[in-house]
């Protein structure tokens, strides 16, 4: 079926692609953004596009999610409390969030470009560093870090993507975006499960740190940000910012070049000759910083404004909906099937329990014995311990990778239903989805069965999560909507910091807890994605002035 999906699309694209040839005659007068980036094509430049997207995409998912495979095995080498692992599987999305304003305000300023070059060179640089780290404290920080500097280049990215497609386009773009953040979560349980089990050991600077299997899985996470930093140097600056800009000639220019990839025709015939002023925004290239920020204000003021205001916070509740039920459930999984394994491997030790459910009791049995994590022995004597970390099933990764195979079919069908039964309604019905997974999962009693529901589970609502950005487009100008993604996106990480925090402490207090919570998140997302606003037409629009 994902082959199918493919193929389909690229059927559909060289549709596109011959249809631009045809267009020859020349556009009296100045044009909009959407009548000049739809004469550009689409094409060689949009496929070359998404081929650059993948590390990039790789690199954000790697940055979030790689800790949960490694405290296992650096339980013993940077003697982990639970509360060193609680802030390491947190420690990104923190990072992200303290610093989502900023970028969005860098975003618009400096370019999409700039923000997405040197933003993932020096994530790369910082990911590859923390592999060093010879302390629980150190390590922190590192990731603290990585989540500081990945959040730019990912705003930037969002609408980079948006600013650089037609609208009939933007919304198959995002979905294929989403493609390939699964394939990030189906490649890092298989690197994960290649590297993590081997028995490597290379002491470096005198034995202060030995270079063991998960500082190398480490180090090769690192790799899709220093690729993607390539990858974007290739490619020009959105022409949608440079219109924000007021450097009218220099997109126009973009769209030329564009134009000539998609087409192989000389730039110089693109039928576009001019564009309309769509915005305008003084420039000061010498001002103070008293002046910088009292402009930084003016720029984001009308998003605190009526009706801006409460759609930002309607999509802002969505997104922490969304969040808090897949980082959480995502996040937990290894550890989840990993107790699961463990209370297989220790069944004849116990009784069952007809009045419990077979997933509760499994994960109640554990956590009441192993406390949700790996300790070290005798530990309550206060002795010379002997660290023994729990080792990750096979099971485990295989888990996983069924969790996020199950991610790209959703994707991949989601770029379909997308156009048929349109963005609102296929998100509302993610999430309704994911919530009645969620309810389901409580009673589930079947070791299949529990992993077919959270596969659909993270699936949908992954989903419902990523065509928020759509919703995004829809609801806000180009000179708001990359504050508006970070405005967003900083509410959404907040909602899988909340997730992971909760889910443990629920769980002691009640097994019913953690998926009351979830459930209900998905419940309330479906309901704000209902009652907002419909896209409004572009015609007779009026120009917006920043």
């Amino acid at each position: 079926m994902v082959f199918k999906r493919f193929f389909d699309l690229l059927s559909m694209f060289s549709y596109k692609y011959l249809r631009c040839e045809d267009v020859k005659s020349e556009e009296s007068g100045p044009v909009d953004f959407e009548r000049a980036i739809t004469n550009a094509g689409y094409g060689k430049f949009n496929y070359l596009l998404l081929l650059a997207v993948l590390p990039a995409s790789f690199s954000s998912i790697f940055s979030s999610s790689a800790m949960s495979y490694v405290l296992p095995s650096a339980e013993c080498d940077l003697k982990l409390t639970m509360f060193d692992k609680g802030l390491l599987n947190s420690m990104t999305f923190a990072g992200m969030i303290s610093t989502s304003f900023f970028w969005g305000f860098m975003t618009d300023t400096f370019g999409r470009k700039k923000i997405m070059f040197y933003g993932y060179m020096v994530a790369g640089i910082v990911s590859l560093t923390a592999c060093f780290s010879h302390t629980s404290w150190l390590l922190i920080f590192f990731k603290f870090l990585d989540g500081v500097i990945m959040s730019g280049p990912y705003a930037a990215l969002m609408s980079y993507l948006a600013e650089v497609h037609n609208d009939a386009q933007r919304s198959r773009t995002y979905m294929w975006l989403g493609v390939f953040f699964s394939l990030g979560n189906i490649s890092l349980p298989c690197i994960a499960w290649l590297i993590i089990p081997q028995k490597w050991t290379i002491n470096v600077w005198t034995g202060v740190v030995k270079i063991s299997s998960w500082r190398v899985f480490l180090a090769i996470c690192s790799l899709p940000e220093f690729l993607a930093c390539l990858a974007i140097f290739a490619f020009p600056e959105s022409p949608r910012f440079l219109l924000l800009k007021g450097r009218r000639e220099e997109a126009l220019e973009v769209f030329r070049k564009i134009y000539s990839v998609n087409t192989g025709k000389d730039p110089d015939s693109y039928p576009i000759k001019d564009i309309d002023d769509e915005y305008s925004v003084e420039l000061e290239s010498n001002s103070k910083i008293k002046d910088k920020l009292r402009s930084c204000w003016q720029q984001i003021k009308p998003l605190f404004l009526s009706p801006n205001i409460f759609k930002l916070i309607a999509i802002g509740m969505i997104q922490l909906g969304a969040t808090i039920g897949s980082n959480s459930i995502r996040l937990w999984m290894p550890q989840l099937f990993t107790m699961m394994e463990q209370f297989k491997n220790d069944e004849s030790k116990y009784e069952y329990s007809s009045s419990q459910p077979r997933f509760c009791y499994m994960l109640g049995q554990q956590g009441a014995n192993h406390s949700f994590s790996t300790s070290f022995v005798n530990e309550t004597l206060n002795a010379a311990n002997t660290c023994v970390p729990v080792e990750l099933n096979s099971k485990v990764f295989i888990n996983s990778i069924v969790i996020a195979v199950t991610g790209v079919i959703g994707y991949t069908l989601a770029g379909t239903l997308i156009t048929v039964v349109g963005k609102k309604k296929l998100i509302a019905t993610c999430f309704i989805v994911a919530a009645a997974c969620c309810g389901s999962l409580y009673w589930a009693e079947d070791t299949n069965s529990i992993l077919g529901l959270c596969s659909v589970f993270v699936a949908m609502s992954s989903i419902g999560g990523a065509c928020v950005v759509n919703v995004i487009v829809d609801n806000f100008p180009t000179c708001l909507r990359t504050m508006a993604v970070s405005l967003t996106m900083m509410v959404g990480r907040i909602g899988a910091v909340i997730g992971n925090l909760l889910f443990p402490v629920l769980f002691d207090l009640s097994c019913l807890g953690p998926f009351i919570m979830i459930g209900s998140a998905s419940l309330v997302s479906a309901l704000l994605v209902i009652i907002l606003p419909r896209k409004k037409s572009q015609k007779n629009k009026p120009k917006q002035i920043a």
